[in-house]
């Protein structure tokens, strides 16, 4: 009797030993899986295209990030911006169940559909420079749109004042050229309303809005065949410097048109954009941050993958002013791209 209630005590203590240990097991397979190692996580960064250089700030940061994160980075877009092969790339990197992506998108029933996709497949998906916040992402990092535009119209009416040109004549309208790249981007229509609703109350009056693509090539073409047949524009206001990458000498008809008293301002900060200033082409340019946009976009997305903190919605990255004060410093410090 003593013996067989022992048994029953010894069996008992054995089973249950053996439900721990299942219990055990289990939790450690499922902390394995969350805790996936640095080497095994990949996170993909799509820009709108490959062919504007305005992204390698951001590719190069990024990289950067990446090594000292220890993790797997990839830059992938179309060479020239194209909305459906962009969609196709992001679906590509769902097809392969990559761990996370940081994109710049329009915020249009398309591009929110494909990141929707992404978020329900388990893949983080973070935006920069171009938002689609009406999408499931998790965060945007990027410049607040709306400011950069307002902060350039009050550069060009500090540039109009410097050159004693009257904004508040009521007998002339300052002619305004604006050049965009496409309408429906979220970041491009917001500078623009920025910059309107600054200049609201002045002579300054908008006669076109040319849409270059987000094409390199063909805003520089663009803009020659605009100021061909419209020399007497007064003002043109680049919402994004696609034209900038050029020498001077491949914009002829804009360096007339500038020499004759053409007043131009915009928005990125390069280097060669900064020697079309200094070369008097361009008069007050408003910079984004695209080097943090890559570096602390990246690591965000991975400290959300890696151990589930949770970012801001949004994250500014800022704005930075080049004028004449400043011109030669920034010449200095911004250096000409290296294409890696």
């Amino acid at each position: 009797m003593f013996f067989s209630k022992n048994r029953i005590l010894f069996f008992l203590i054995l089973s249950v030993i053996f439900v721990l240990s299942l219990t055990m097991t289990a939790a450690a397979e499922n902390d394995q899986q969350k805790a996936k190692s640095s080497e095994e996580i990949t996170i993909a960064y799509v820009p709108r295209s490959l062919d504007n250089p305005i992204f390698l700030d951001a590719f190069e940061h990024a990289q950067e990030k990446a090594i000292d994160l220890g993790i797997n980075i990839e830059w992938v877009a179309p060479f020239a911006y194209n909305a459906e092969a962009q969609i196709n790339i992001i679906e590509s990197l769902i097809a392969r169940n990559v761990d996370g992506m940081v994109v710049s998108v329009n915020n249009t029933p398309e591009y929110i559909e494909v990141i929707n996709k992404a978020v329900e497949k388990g893949i983080a998906v973070a935006t920069f420079d171009a938002d689609a916040p009406d999408s499931k992402r998790l965060f945007h990092i990027g410049i607040d749109n709306y400011e950069a535009g307002k902060v350039t119209a009050e550069g060009l009416l500090e540039v109009l004042e410097s050159k004693n040109i009257d904004y508040n004549s009521k007998n002339k309208q300052l002619k305004t050229m604006i050049m965009t790249g496409v309408r429906g981007a979220l970041n491009l229509d917001r500078r623009i309303n920025g910059f309107l609703d600054k200049v609201e109350n002045t002579n300054i009056g908008v006669q076109d809005i040319v849409e270059n693509q987000d094409s390199v090539n063909l805003s520089v073409e663009l803009l020659e065949q605009y100021l061909q047949k419209n020399p007497d524009i007064d003002i043109i206001f680049f919402v994004g410097g696609w034209p900038f990458y050029v020498p001077a000498e491949a914009l002829p008809n804009f360096q007339r048109w500038a020499k004759n008293g053409g007043v131009a301002v915009g928005i990125d900060i390069f280097y060669d954009a900064l020697l079309l200033q200094e070369r008097g082409l361009l008069h007050y340019l408003v910079g984004q941050d695209m080097a943090t946009m890559g570096s602390k976009g990246l690591s965000t997305l991975y400290n959300y993958i890696k151990y589930g903190i949770k970012p801001d919605e949004y994250i500014e990255t800022g704005l930075q002013i080049a004028n004449e004060k400043n011109l030669q410093r920034l010449l200095q410090t911004h250096r000409p791209w290296r294409v890696k």
